[in-house]
């Protein structure tokens, strides 16, 4: 039977199983419904149907992801449509319907006031509207009106924000009293402007300062908006819209646009339902995985923030205070020290300022080392080649002394042989005894003590 505000898909008869309780429910809402089989009641409990929340899944939306995770199924049952709630899609660009569109058979998609207007007619009974956004924006005065139309529909507004959340679709997106906002979606804020294509007419000087008054009045209108709905900084605002500045969801969030944030749906929380290969420490283990790499991307930030964090080579932290941008000497940032960073850049800070950035050494190539190493080794050479040289010359040298000193000791001895005393005198004034120049003596003698200390 049809379920008031679930799809539902029947994976077995259900007459199979002794009994049926919730044996899952994911992430996104998706409820898996079994337990064990009549021909084995104490047995392992098995999927008997899913059920998809309808405010989260089209009958599209359910059956794609039957699909995708390789599910079969034997019969599916859209949801019946609740009394409480109603879902509103605003999937386009919001502004008046284009009749010329349908004259040529082309899909109009646009979202009109007058649609949603038809909608909550059709709907008077429902509590509470759900209200699905992915449009670029569009005419402003229309996105005014549907917002009018639903805040004062007397019904609760939730607004979801799907893909893109553009422009005047940030005004419809602010209906809501619940505003969330998917994950990997996006908001994007500006100032109103006229597109120059509908500048088709000629216009006078009075005429271009109306306008432009016309545009600033409807900026300040925004604004003021804004700054009342989300409670952000008007001052900040006005820059982001000054800008064209996109938001992702985290942003929508913290600036006050969003009241929540709808995270994706762990794959491991479903992988392999069909035929569960994967053990519960498997499962464990590749979710743990999957958390560190979705860590990665958590509090992801579109706008740019005031002070910026700098790693260096070790881990160390530096505050940059600063937008955007490099460091550049002259800069605050804190603590004072020296950094090296990744790139080779060494980063001096002192009294709380940047006082020095030295770039680092080029890398030498391996032809420059290989130079440097011939040039030692050459070096090297030469330097053994001197020594060579001046040790051949002191051998030289020396055997010419030694030849000397030979000669010298000869004729010594030849003296001494020929020597015969003639009579007696003092040795140390005389300067003959008999055929002896003793005087050649002293000289020799002093020569040969020289020659022994050098």
């Amino acid at each position: 039977m049809p379920y008031p505000n679930f799809h539902a898909a029947r994976i077995q008869n259900p007459d199979d199983f002794d009994h049926i309780v919730v044996l899952q429910t994911l992430d996104n809402g998706v409820m898996i419904y079994g337990g064990p089989l009549k021909s084995n009641p104490k047995g392992s409990t098995k999927d008997q149907a899913y059920r998809f929340p309808a405010d989260k899944f089209s009958v599209a939306e359910a059956k794609s992801w039957l699909k995708e995770h390789g599910i079969n199924y034997i019969s599916f049952e859209p949801a019946t449509e609740s009394e409480d709630k109603a879902v509103l899609k605003i999937y386009g660009d919001i502004g008046e319907a284009n009749n010329m569109m349908s004259f040529f058979d082309i899909p109009d998609n646009t979202i009109s006031s007058k649609m949603v207007s038809d909608f909550i007619d059709e709907h008077k009974d429902t509590k509470e509207i759900i209200v699905k956004i992915n449009s670029r924006g569009g005419d402003v005065q229309e996105g005014w009106a549907i917002y009018d139309l639903l805040t004062n529909s007397g019904k609760k507004i939730k607004t979801i924000g799907e893909s893109k959340v553009y422009s005047i679709a940030t005004i419809v997106f602010l209906a809501g009293s619940e505003r969330e906002m998917m994950k990997n979606a996006d908001g994007l804020i500006h100032n109103p402007f006229i597109p120059d294509h509908t500048l088709a007419d000629a216009y006078e000087a009075d005429d271009l300062v109306k306008i432009a008054e016309s545009l600033k009045q409807e900026e300040e209108k925004i604004l003021d908006f804004y700054a009342e709905k989300t409670g952000a900084d008007k001052a900040k605002l006005a820059e982001y819209m000054k800008e064209d500045t996109k938001l992702s969801a985290d942003d929508m969030l913290s600036l006050g646009f969003a009241t929540k944030v709808i995270e994706p749906v762990k794959a491991y929380a479903y992988i392999n339902i069909k035929n569960k290969t994967m053990d519960e420490k498997t499962v464990k283990t590749f979710g743990e995985k999957l958390d560190a790499i979705l860590d990665k991307f958590k509090n992801f930030s579109r706008l740019p923030e005031k002070d910026q964090t700098l790693k260096d080579k070790d881990g160390k932290e530096i505050k940059l205070d600063k937008e955007s941008g490099g460091p550049a000497v002259g800069d605050k940032a804190s603590p004072d020290g020296s950094f090296t960073m990744a790139d080779g850049k060494t980063i001096t800070i002192a009294n709380g300022v940047i006082t020095d950035i030295k770039e680092p050494v080029a890398a030498k190539t391996e032809l420059e080392l290989a130079n440097e190493k011939i040039a030692e080794l050459t070096t090297k050479l030469a330097d053994a080649e001197k020594v060579k040289t001046e040790a051949e010359a002191s051998k030289v040298a020396f055997e010419a002394e030694k030849v000397k000193a030979v000669a010298l000791v000869t004729e010594l001895q030849g003296l001494k042989n020929t020597w015969k005393p003639e009579g007696r005198t003092k040795f140390s004034s005389a300067e003959k005894v008999g055929e002896v120049n003793l005087n050649r003596v002293r000289e020799i003698n002093e020569k040969l003590k020289k020659d022994k200390k050098e």
